[in-house]
């Protein structure tokens, strides 16, 4: 689920009159939204374990699970991204 709202609102900001340089509310949004699910998924392994509800092993394993996704999709996202801009 976290890379959805980047890849929904990637393309709503962009038009012939803006620069990279503004920044765009659809796509910002999109940012924030992808933060707070990838924080989110992190975080809420911890909070379980301090409260005792899962045990620190499970934690430990959804956290490096969580790290492998997310590393795994930027992986993917940066190397097609440097392929599209060699063409250019």
């Amino acid at each position: 689920m976290a890379p959805l709202p980047n890849a929904i609102f990637a393309h709503c900001g962009g038009d012939d009159f803006s620069t990279d340089d503004e920044g765009s509310g659809p796509v910002d949004l999109g940012r924030f939204i992808t933060s707070t699910i990838v924080v989110t998924g992190f975080a809420l392994p911890l909070v379980l374990a301090h409260s005792e509800i899962i045990k620190p092993a499970a934690c430990a394993m959804s956290i490096v699970g969580g790290a492998l996704v997310y590393g795994t999709i930027l992986a993917y996202t940066a190397a097609f991204r440097e392929e599209d801009s060699d063409y250019d």
